[in-house]
């Protein structure tokens, strides 16, 4: 890779140097061409990867991420340039170029109707028309400021959001949307929910490379403008993935970073062939060491699409995305002397006995005492990864989705979109099982400890029964600690139908289903025997022998079905310069368990029957442009949501009790500006009321060293807030964006909390939690972004980012507010500001061919604060009792890209 060919032979100093450099020179290139720039008729934005072509020219391009396009080597004369962007009309003209020719202007319209497959799918929200809270991040912004960090990273410039990477593993990124986890953050992708069908939760490795084929994300704060029955109680988070490309060519790009980080991303357009079909493949490579400690990764993901236009009514998509990948977790959170010691001291930690491992310590990892070893997983055998280290936690996952969309507008006034998706899901995480081998004084673990003493005992001493049995032999090697798979499989498919009627030039009438099936299969098996032959496991009633080898089941083994089936309706109104909508849905969820090491039931699996719950929606909005700059806006909604999978069952297929709906009261009230090409402001007031939370939570406790699962039943929270953004270009040269979140979200009463252990899981106890008044943690009430980008010469752009994130509590634990008279608050965790800068330049002109080469940096915090990102509250609700993850430090990235 030409990269690490760099990074060998020089520093980073050196290769910053060089990048600057380069800017610097070649941008006092120049070479003859045709210059243009695209951009909306209606908003002023620039639109990037639009499609220019010169008929009679034969030649084309793409515009770039300002919008801009340059085509070389044109002769003297007349042509029709023809420009087209999905969900715009063609703009298609003559011209006449001569050698002095200025840069050109374009503008493209909106599709009034046909065109607008990507909008009905996704129930995008628009501009002075959709009465919602909302964010657009197009494809350019994620290009310059992404960097190849998790996607949800490029989010924490909107209002109301807080992404973080948690503890550093690539794929370990959360989001929350106005203090509202993922698990109640929609996220649909092409507009088919991706959320955890069982917990809601959204594991962004799984999704690894996603960024590099998205062309735009929009996050709709509150109960958002989708006309599904989904969970959106923080917010809907639609990622819209590249179509395949209607003119030939293809990208080549080059990814370096810290600890040995490299990406390799290779795209290919087929063009528009016969007037008909289109393809686009993609191919990414990524590997890397980790930043934090053994948080490597190894990682492929592809993309394909397909587009077939079978006639002028009928449209084919085909979408094809998927990651196997493999990854080193960090996954436990430690006291932050633990991590840094004067950091403690500076929060007033006595820090007398504090380990001080490092920020980038990670407690799941320790060397091998084994010369080598095999490990279990995805049903075979497989030597070591690096038989120098033994992984405690792990991922290992594929997820492939399959999307067939299909388009039909018979005329200009209806259009109805099917889409039909398949998902199958492979693999899991590792972790221990059996006695703790404890760490040695690098905080690592004593994996040396299992060779010496725990895993030597013979099965003569250990198990004479089973030896007596013949189930194992004599001198064969009993294990007290193993390495487990935790085995989470799906089979997912659905449909979702969407139709959208023009009744009038006033009122449009959207309907549709959305029908799904699920079954999530879970397990866990023996992965690493640790130098043993067995493990012992002897709570599954179904099995001949308790006798465990490696790729043996140990624990628990069931399956979660759900299916789901929904219908929804939504009414739009434009009255000149008033628009408004009504829009109502129903469902009814099933939940079905099935569980394979109870005793089984008159020769059948213990199971459950179908237990059904029914929820709606009932949301109305209106948007008001008073001026032809300001516009005003309120919607109020309820939301009636069927508890989630996890929330019902008990392990011994027992329903929790109560079971009940959660539900939601959303109202919101927001005003913009909005002058075409130099400014968009908007601000609002949110209040969402949360009742009957079901909240299910798994923690670990030191104390009885083992993991908790506890399930919150009833519990109520209000979040409140007023949000702001602002884009503004006063000059060509200077692109300036703010954005201020103040939120106040707290928990409203005390719950009843059910636990179990998860070694355990049939051992069930009750406790009361004492929770009203505590502050809603997990996330900052108040974030502040500030960013400047410079355009100094075409191609060349410069970026400063500043973030603040204020007022953030540690998320509680119910273990810890089990007492009626401790009404303290939570830990409070110390503001931080965070600096990234990004740069990039793009060579003028097609100077490779007719390619185009682009360079570009990011550094992310780039002061090298210290910062704590999340944590938990401890017993003693202060810094010194707490558990945490420190945010990552200074690191780069690096990129050389060719675009042919």
């Amino acid at each position: 890779m030409l990269t690490h060919f760099l990074l060998r032979r020089y520093n980073m100093k050196q290769l910053i140097m060089f990048f600057a450099l380069s800017f610097l020179s070649l941008s006092t290139l120049s070479a003859t061409e045709l210059k243009g720039k695209v951009r909306d008729a209606e908003t002023g934005e620039a639109l990037p990867g639009a499609n220019v072509y010169l008929e009679g020219a034969g030649r084309g391009t793409a515009t770039d991420l300002d919008g801009q396009f340059e085509i070389t080597r044109v002769g003297e004369g007349s042509y029709t340039l023809v420009i087209s962007f999905v969900g715009y009309k063609e703009y298609r003209n003559a011209i006449v170029v001569k050698a002095d020719a200025a840069e050109l202007f374009i503008e493209l319209m909106p599709e009034a109707f046909r065109g607008k497959e990507v909008t009905v799918v996704a129930d995008r929200a628009k501009l002075r028309e959709t009465p919602v809270a909302f964010s657009d991040v197009p494809k350019a912004d994620m290009e310059r400021k992404l960097g190849s960090r998790d996607l949800p990273m490029i989010l924490n410039d909107t209002p109301g959001v807080y992404a973080t990477e948690q503890g550093g593993g690539p794929g370990d990124s959360r989001i929350n949307v106005r203090g509202f986890d993922q698990r109640n953050v929609a996220v649909m992708i092409n507009g088919v929910p991706v959320n955890d069908m069982e917990n809601g939760w959204v594991y962004w490795s799984n999704w690894d490379g996603l960024s590099d084929v998205t062309s735009s994300i929009q996050v709709q704060r509150g109960l958002g403008a989708s006309n599904l029955a989904i969970a959106s109680v923080g917010g809907t988070m639609n990622i819209v993935t590249d179509i395949a490309r209607q003119q030939r060519g293809f990208k080549i790009k080059q990814e370096a970073g810290n600890n040995a980080f490299y990406k390799t991303t290779v795209n290919f357009s087929s063009g528009l062939m016969n007037g008909k079909t289109a393809f686009t493949l993609g191919l990414t490579r990524k590997i890397g060491d980790g930043l934090p400690d053994q948080a490597w990764t190894s990682a492929w993901s592809y993309f394909g699409a397909l587009s077939f236009f079978a006639s002028e009514t009928h449209k084919i998509d085909l979408f094809v995305v998927g990651a196997p990948q493999r990854h080193g977790h960090r996954l436990y959170k430690q006291s932050i002397a633990t991590f840094d010691a004067d950091y403690a001291r500076s929060l007033g930690i006595d820090v007398s006995d504090a380990r001080n491992y490092g920020i980038d310590y990670n407690p799941n990892w320790g060397r091998s005492p084994f010369s080598s070893y095999q490990e279990y997983y995805n049903g075979q055998v497989h030597d070591a990864r690096d038989s120098e280290i033994i992984m405690e936690r792990e991922n290992f996952y594929h997820k492939p989705q399959i999307n067939l969309n299909w388009y039909w507008t018979p005329n200009e006034q209806f259009i109805l979109s099917n889409v039909f998706y398949f998902s199958r899901g492979k693999g899991g995480g590792t972790g221990r099982l059996g006695t703790n081998p404890r760490s040695l004084s690098d905080g690592s673990i004593n994996w040396q400890r299992v060779a010496d003493e725990l895993n030597t005992q013979k099965a003569s001493d250990a198990h004479p029964d089973l030896v007596g049995a013949g189930e194992v032999g004599s001198s064969e090697i009993a294990a007290r600690t193993v390495i487990r798979n935790s085995v989470n499989q799906h089979f997912w498919y659905g449909y979702l139908g969407t139709a959208e009627h023009r009744l009038s030039d006033i009122y449009t009438l959207a309907f549709g289903i959305d029908l799904r099936y699920y079954r999530g299969q879970h397990w866990r098996e023996v992965r690493n025997l640790l130098g043993a032959d067995y493990y012992v496991f002897p709570w599954d009633n179904n099995a001949t022998t308790s006798v465990k080898r490696l790729g043996d089941k140990v624990s628990y083994h069931n399956d979660g079905l759900t299916r789901w089936g929904g219908g929804f309706a939504q009414l739009e109104g434009r009255f000149n310069d008033f628009t408004a909508f009504l829009s109502t849905s129903a469902s009814i969820t099933g939940y079905k368990r099935i569980d394979y090491f109870r005793a089984k039931v008159n020769g059948d699996w213990d199971q459950t029957d179908w237990e059904n719950f029914k929820g709606y929606t009932v949301k109305v909005g209106g948007n008001y442009n008073a001026t032809p700059v300001v516009n005003m806006y309120a919607n109020i909604g309820w939301l009636s949501t069927a508890p989630k999978f996890d929330s019902v069952y008990h392990y011994d297929n027992s329903l929790y009790d109560p079971t009940f709906n959660e539900k939601v009261a959303s109202f919101e009230l927001g005003t913009g500006y909005f002058k075409r090409g130099v400014v968009t402001a908007n601000t609002n007031f949110y209040y969402t009321r949360w009742i009957d939370r079901s909240w299910p939570k798994s923690i670990y406790s030191e104390k009885l060293d083992q993991r908790f699962r506890f399930l919150l039943n009833g519990i109520d929270a209000r979040h409140t807030g007023i949000e702001f953004d602002l884009k503004a270009r006063p000059h060509s040269m200077l692109e300036v964006r703010g954005m201020l979140s103040l939120g106040n979200w707290e928990w409203l009463n005390d719950a009843n909390v059910t636990f179990s252990p998860e070694e355990d899981p049939s051992a069930i106890g009750n406790f009361q939690v004492y929770a009203k008044g505590l502050k809603v943690g997990d996330s900052a009430q108040k974030t502040l972004a500030l960013s400047g980008t410079i355009f100094p010469t075409r191609g060349l752009y410069a970026s400063l980012n500043l973030r603040r994130f204020m007022d953030h509590y540690a998320k509680f634990d119910p273990a810890n507010r089990t007492d009626a008279s401790d009404r303290k608050q939570s830990w409070q965790l110390p503001n931080y500001n965070l600096i990234n800068l990004h740069a990039g330049y793009t060579l003028p002109g097609n100077t490779f061919g007719n390619g185009k080469v682009k360079l570009q940096l990011h550094v992310f915090n780039l002061l090298d604060e210290r910062y704590i990102s999340d944590a938990d509250d401890g017993n003693n609700h202060d810094a010194a009792s707490a558990r945490v993850f420190l945010g990552l430090l200074r690191r780069w990235n690096i990129s050389l890209s060719y675009d042919y």
